[in-house]
């Protein structure tokens, strides 16, 4: 069966918006774009619907007897219904084609089989007010340059926040603030800016600024 390249083009571009349509359609329910998908869907079967109905009442009235090719008037000579004919060559009618049965297996082969994109919300865990090693980094050496000797590790540490009557300040921010000015610490003894000293295991730690001569 031949087609016209224009009704090819037709079908083409229904499909290429049903494709559209679909993916609209796979949004999440909530969504407002999907709804609008929804309404637009139904509106365009209804169309659809009717566009067949009156197809259908259009092949109606074609199958009728016309005057001059099944029927004759005032006594012209009958013939026998002959099947339209281009540059002489007898051509079949088109059979009848649904419509919306064609465009929803056009559509389907765009589908990929995969199912729909899970959109599920998942857990995020809340961020958390860390102590940073650079920030650590800083502080000591603005507390050495305040005051000169040996200052205990303890008086290095960030100043605690605020809290209620009652409140302590969390497990994981303690140990944050415990870890990042050890880092710190090590890592300015290492680049020669402290030095740090520690008399026996288990003793307290103390660091001193480094003077260097000018």
């Amino acid at each position: 069966m031949t087609l016209p390249l224009g009704q090819k083009a037709d079908w083409l571009v229904m499909a290429a918006w049903l494709l559209q349509l679909r993916s609209q359609l796979l949004l999440p329910a909530g969504a407002p774009a999907q709804q609008d998908a929804v309404v637009e869907a139904d509106q365009l079967r209804g169309r659809l619907v009717e566009r067949q109905a009156t197809q259908a009442l259009a092949g109606w009235l074609e199958r009728r007897p016309q005057l001059g090719r099944d029927v004759f008037a005032r006594g012209d000579p009958p013939s026998r219904a002959q099947s339209p004919a281009v540059f002489g060559v007898s051509v079949e009618p088109t059979p009848d084609l649904d419509i919306i049965e064609f465009l929803w297996a056009s559509l389907a082969l765009f589908g990929d089989g995969e199912p729909a994109p899970d959109t599920t919300p998942f857990y995020r865990p809340p961020p958390r007010a860390l102590y940073p090693v650079s920030e650590a980094r800083a502080r000591i050496l603005r507390r050495l340059a305040e005051v000169r000797g040996e200052v205990a590790f303890a008086l290095l540490l960030p100043d605690a926040p605020e809290l209620a009557e009652g409140q302590s300040l969390p497990a994981l921010q303690l140990r944050s603030a415990w870890s990042s000015t050890f880092a710190a610490s090590l890592e300015l003894a290492k680049q020669g800016d402290v030095v740090v000293t520690q008399e026996g295991l288990f003793r307290p730690i103390h660091l001193a600024r480094v003077e260097r001569s000018s």
